[in-house]
């Protein structure tokens, strides 16, 4: 069994253990960081702290059409090791315990969720990063 906060991204459901959801808010501003890669859609101040805004489609395997965080969208909150980030969902659907049923991890109503790494995700978009960093570094 696993305490988790499910939210929606795309046309998936997605879930992530709550004990690296630090708090669930509303974005306020974003604004963009102009050589940052796909996986970053900018910057927030989130009670006096700069965090990264982290968009989903370019780190999670994502159906369906998800529009670039803004104002007003949910985010979740991460902190995994030390690094924190805000995670931009669709929507925030529940919190719940999740349970093993023949392989797959099902809410209580049976329905399958896609459990989220928050390590991995943080790691591929720190990796998207340096990757950017290098293409627009120093020139010789």
């Amino acid at each position: 069994m696993k305490n988790v906060l499910i939210f929606a991204l795309g046309g998936d459901r997605w879930a992530i253990e709550l004990r690296w959801v630090r708090e669930v808010f509303t974005l306020g501003p974003v604004t963009p960081i102009p050589t940052a890669p796909a996986a970053v859609a900018g910057a927030v101040n989130f009670r006096g702290t700069i965090l990264p805004v982290l968009f989903g489609p370019a780190l999670l395997a994502v159906g369906g059409k998800v529009h670039a965080p803004r104002a007003g969208h949910s985010a979740v909150l991460l902190d995994v090791d030390d690094t924190s980030a805000a995670l931009a969902v669709d929507r925030i659907d529940e919190v719940t315990t999740l349970e093993e049923q023949d392989g797959v991890l099902v809410d209580v109503k049976g329905r399958e969720v896609t459990l989220a790494d928050p390590g991995a995700i943080l790691r591929a978009a720190r990796q998207q990063v340096i990757a950017a960093a290098g293409e627009h570094g120093p020139r010789s």
